[in-house]
């Protein structure tokens, strides 16, 4: 389970037969790339107004910062922050290890029309174990994660963008992958009706695990997710998401993390949020709890 809140604030003027989903991926490139300049609905599409909700990536909940997320990019000229932090407890049989990472930030910066560059600086990271835990009490920073960002369709009814990030192996004391990893991703949000829209991710790439023998090595992974967003009023929103995995480590079986969200818009500038996240297929028999402020 997780709870965590996040910030965001702007400034500035695998298989032999392709599952549905792979299929999916690619139609959505496909339409994208076909339609580059679509974006003449007589309404203003919600990518042209940088507001932050409508940006937001949502770093605070607990996942590896990705080109997922938001279909839209940050317009030319601006700026968006976004951050968090996250105390997570995980507790097994007669132990106990807790988490602290602070801060999750994440940096866009809109440099052309319909294209952004981000960072993802390290984050401090804190562990204290207790009983017989599988890891040491350890203290150090995470990979610093680099990306970019094309807005391939921009219209009142739907958004797609596809990117690709980079991470390299710059973390300290054992938070570190240990080796560069690398991830193209493709983002789709549909607006229902005025109240509803429906985001969805699809992110192809490589992560970093220990194989049987204890030897961290690459592995290909598929990362999708969906999110449904209902609207309460003018400033207030529930989201609810399903991230999936297809792997968890080179010999771990395929992951899902589901999480409901609270998110509120202060102003055009600023987004809080405040999210709740379990783990829906975890790999052993342990209760994991995040808490963020």
């Amino acid at each position: 389970m997780a709870l965590a809140a996040a910030a965001r604030l702007r400034s500035g003027p695998l298989f032999s037969r392709p599952p549905a989903s792979a299929v999916a991926v690619a139609v959505i490139i496909l339409v994208a790339l076909a339609e580059p300049a679509a974006a003449d609905d007589a309404k203003t599409p919600p990518c042209s107004t940088p507001v932050a909700v409508t940006l937001a990536d949502r770093p605070g909940t607990g996942r590896t910062t990705s080109t997922g997320g938001s279909p839209c990019v940050v317009v030319p000229g601006e700026i968006v922050l976004e951050t968090g932090v996250r105390r997570q407890t995980t507790t097994g049989d007669r132990y106990g290890v807790t988490l602290f990472s602070s801060p999750l930030t994440f940096m866009r910066v809109g440099v052309a029309k319909r294209f952004e560059l981000a960072v993802a600086p390290p984050s401090r990271e804190s562990r204290a174990t207790s009983g017989p835990a599988p890891v040491d009490s350890a203290r150090g920073a995470t990979d610093i994660v680099v990306a970019a960002k094309y807005l391939a369709l921009d219209t009142v009814f739907a958004q797609a963008s596809v990117g690709a990030a980079y991470t390299p192996p710059t973390g300290t004391g054992g938070f570190s992958a240990g080796a560069p990893s690398y991830s193209l991703a493709a983002n789709v949000g549909l607006t229902i009706n005025a109240k509803l829209s429906f985001v969805m991710s699809h992110v192809l790439g490589t992560a970093i695990g220990n194989d049987p023998l204890g030897q961290s090595r690459s592995y290909f992974v598929y990362a999708p997710s969906f999110t449904l967003a209902y609207a309460l009023d003018g400033t207030t929103t529930v989201l609810v998401q399903d991230a999936l995995l297809s792997r968890q480590g080179p010999v771990l079986p395929a992951g899902s993390r589901g999480f409901i969200a609270l998110q509120r818009q202060v102003g055009p500038r600023l987004a809080l949020d405040l999210d709740y996240e379990i783990n829906l297929a975890p790999t052993s028999n342990r209760i994991r709890t995040d808490l963020g402020v």
